[in-house]
């Protein structure tokens, strides 16, 4: 990654933190950095990929506030999966924290802040909260599916890009 691209990627992770909108980020970079918007909308969209790099190229503080940042959606999604009848926005709740939670790892994977170990999980042994009706519990094993075969499928197109 050159110098220019760590600066854009850098402020671009550090204005999202800040709580500053995506077209407003993308406004501010697209003067300063002389891009269009078309390729700093892309390369957002790409940040899982780059995100660990930034980090592990600046200071600690940007971990910290990377992990904090992902961490501060959580209690909220929590209250929202507790108070709420709709099996839809279970669901959706429930992705958004397991999303959260690998994200998070992932970057402390990627600084060598944890160990890279196999991941597993069941989902039918973990503990909800609620009692999930026969038709969430389907849902949710149809989306654990989906999500592993699409990991299965970025590892083998990350492989064969290297």
């Amino acid at each position: 990654m050159d110098k220019d691209l760590l600066e854009r990627r850098t402020k671009m992770l550090q204005q999202h933190l800040m709580g500053i909108s995506l077209k407003l980020i993308i406004e501010n970079l697209q003067g300063e950095f002389a891009v269009n918007a078309d390729s700093l909308y892309r390369d957002w969209n790409r940040r899982d990929k780059w995100i660990p790099q930034v980090v592990q190229l600046n200071d600690p503080t940007l971990l910290h506030k990377c992990v904090e940042g992902a961490r501060s959606t959580l209690p909220k999604t929590w209250l929202l999966l507790q108070n709420t009848d709709n099996d839809f926005v279970k669901l959706g709740a429930l992705k958004l924290i397991k999303d959260t939670n690998l994200e998070i790892l992932e970057i402390l994977q990627s600084v060598g802040v944890v160990e890279k170990k196999p991941q597993q999980v069941n989902l039918l042994s973990l503990n909800l909260g609620f009692e999930a009706d026969p038709d969430l519990k389907k849902a949710l094993l149809e989306e654990a599916e989906r999500q592993r075969k699409e990991h299965e499928a970025d590892k083998g197109s990350s492989i064969q890009e290297s």
